[in-house]
C-alpha cells in the first residue's frame, strides 16, 4: 500500500514539476533570442519595447468557461454552503502581500479573494511541497508567506498552489512583477496577450471574475501537453496576479472554481 501510495505522489510530482516549469518560461521577460521558441516560451522583448499580439474580435465563449465564469461571479452571500462564510482572519489586516492561510482557507488581499478546499479532494501544497516543487527553498517560501520578504524584490513567485489528488489538476496563484524588469507599466492584458501569441486561434478577453475585472487566456488541451489551461490576470498595486487553472483528465474547470469566492461581501 505504502509502495502503491509513493508512486502515485511521484506521478503527481512530474505532473505538478511540467506545470510549474511552462509558467516559469511564460513569467520570464527576458527573451532568449530565439525566433522559432517552444509553445511554453515567454514573450521576447528587446529593448524594453512590447510587441503586443492583435487581439481581433474575440471568439465565441466555451460552453465550460461560461458556466465557470458564472460560478466566480456568485459572492459569498448568495453560497448556500455554509463554510464560505468564514470570517476573514484578523492578520489579514496586516496586508500581508502573499495572501494568509487559516487552516484549509486561503485568503489573497491583494486581489480580494479566496479558495477553500475540502483537504481530501483538493489541498493546498505546504511550503515544503511548493519549495520543492518551485526548485527554492523551504526558508525562502516561509519567508515570503510570513512578510520577511516581498514578492516587489522578486521576479515571480508562488502565493498557493491548489493540487487534486485524483486527477493532479492544479491552481496555482503566482505574483509577476513587471517593475523587477524595469517595466512597471505593463498591465496584465499586454502579459497575456503575448502569450497568447503561441497558441492558434485564441486571443485575450476581459472578464468578470470574483467580481472584478480580469483578463482572461483560455487554451484548450488540444493546444497543450498537460491538460487545459485557463489564465487569469489582473493587476493590483503594480503586481499582476496570476491565477492559472490546468485541468487534467475529467476534472473540470467549473469544480476548480467553484473552491473561489470574493473576499469580501
Amino acid at each position: 500500500m505504502r509502495k502503491l501510495l509513493k508512486q502515485e505522489r511521484r506521478k503527481m510530482t512530474k505532473k505538478l514539476a511540467g506545470i510549474l516549469v511552462a509558467l516559469t518560461i511564460l513569467a520570464s521577460f527576458s527573451g532568449c533570442g530565439k525566433e522559432e521558441e517552444d509553445p511554453y516560451s515567454s514573450p521576447s522583448f528587446t529593448d524594453g519595447k512590447v510587441s503586443t499580439a492583435s487581439e481581433g474580435e474575440a471568439t465565441s465563449t466555451d460552453a465550460s468557461l461560461t458556466d465557470a465564469l458564472m460560478i466566480a461571479s456568485y459572492s459569498d452571500a448568495t453560497r448556500s454552503d455554509a463554510s464560505m462564510t468564514d470570517a476573514i482572519p484578523a492578520s489579514l489586516t496586516d496586508a500581508l502581500p502573499m495572501g494568509v492561510y487559516n487552516k484549509n482557507t486561503y485568503f489573497n488581499g491583494l486581489a480580494e479573494f479566496k479558495i477553500k478546499v475540502d483537504g481530501d479532494r483538493w489541498k493546498f501544497l505546504d511550503a515544503v511541497e511548493v519549495a520543492s516543487a518551485t526548485g527554492a527553498t523551504e526558508d525562502y517560501v516561509n519567508n515570503l508567506w510570513y512578510g520577511y520578504k516581498s514578492p516587489y524584490e522578486e521576479d515571480t513567485t508562488y502565493a498557493a498552489i491548489v493540487s487534486n489528488s485524483l486527477s493532479g489538476s492544479t491552481i496555482i496563484v503566482s505574483y509577476v512583477n513587471p517593475s523587477s524588469y524595469m517595466m512597471p507599466d505593463y498591465s496584465a492584458k499586454e502579459y497575456l496577450s503575448m502569450a497568447a501569441k503561441k497558441y492558434d486561434n485564441v486571443s485575450v478577453r476581459t472578464v468578470k471574475f470574483l467580481g472584478q475585472q480580469y483578463e482572461c487566456l483560455d487554451i484548450p488541451k488540444d493546444q497543450n501537453e498537460i491538460g487545459r489551461r485557463t489564465q487569469f490576470a489582473i493587476k493590483q498595486d503594480g503586481m499582476i496576479v496570476l491565477i492559472t487553472f490546468t485541468m487534467i483528465d475529467d476534472t473540470t474547470l467549473e469544480e476548480a472554481v467553484s473552491l473561489m469566492t470574493p473576499l469580501y461581501y
